[in-house]
């Protein structure tokens, strides 16, 4: 196999803020791009709600339905935001992981779409069902990845708060190459890449990988934006894998 270019960190950066960009500017892919946002908001309103209740139930229950006294109250208020504040982020990772697959043909209309106004083929259409369930089944793979990693590091902070200032860091880059794994499926099944295929395209251009991965991690960051995450990534990786594209290019007409 022929050496190949790496593309480096910031590569990974631009394509993430271009496919924003990209969306913002192309009125054509609004319509797309709105599909996967209400779902995503559907979804996230219906399993916020469950949480908040089932919180509030739950920590009642662990406090214990005869208890009174200023001291039960704030033992009862500090478990309510404790699992309203872990019942909140589960709703979240659920409601993405789940509006995804369920508006996976409207992601690949915008990786269509990007690739086009880049430059690239039209790649044809893929049908709903096949779309859904590898959409789905790379979430899935990504989630049994991660969220030990994550969880394990949550442990690690939570029994020796000083490694906080190693491990909050990494969860936040974890979580940036787990989500950069997920929303690299598009573009990589528009181009029909095998499972060994993308991961060789992520460990060659990890440094690219872990620039996109950070700065859609940092878009988490803003309350609301992160709703808006699946189009404007979906558009960043299809900018990506395109930027790869033409670097093999030069390289092997150079």
């Amino acid at each position: 196999m022929s050496k190949r270019i790496a593309l480096g960190f910031f590569a990974g950066v631009r394509a993430f803020f271009g496919g924003l960009g990209f969306v913002v500017g192309t009125p054509s892919a609004w319509g797309w791009a709105l599909i996967p946002v209400l779902v995503a908001t559907l979804l996230f309103g219906g399993a916020g709600a469950l949480a908040i209740w089932g919180g509030s139930e739950l920590s009642q229950r662990v406090i214990g339905d005869g208890a009174s006294g200023a001291w039960s109250s704030i033992g009862v208020w500090t478990l309510r935001i404790l699992f309203w504040a872990i019942g909140v982020v589960v709703a979240f990772v659920i409601a993405m992981s789940l509006a995804q697959p369920l508006s996976g043909f409207a992601l690949d209309a915008i990786a269509r779409k990007q690739e086009v106004a880049l430059g690239g083929r039209t790649w044809p259409d893929q049908p709903f069902a096949a779309a859904a369930l590898r959409s789905l089944r790379v979430t899935l793979t990504a989630l049994v990845i991660g969220l030990p990693i994550l969880a394990i590091l949550a442990v690690i902070t939570f029994v020796f708060p000083p490694a906080g200032v190693v491990a909050v860091p990494l969860k936040f880059v974890v979580t940036g190459v787990l989500v950069a794994y997920d929303l690299l499926d598009y573009p990589l099944s528009l181009r029909g890449h095998s499972v060994g295929d993308r991961l060789s395209f992520i460990r060659r251009n990890f440094p690219a990988v872990l620039g996109f991965g950070v700065a859609t991690a940092a878009l988490l960051l803003i309350p609301g934006v992160g709703l808006l995450l699946l189009p404007f990534g979906v558009a960043g990786a299809t900018r990506m894998v395109a930027a790869a594209d033409r670097a093999d290019a030069q390289l092997d007409h150079g």
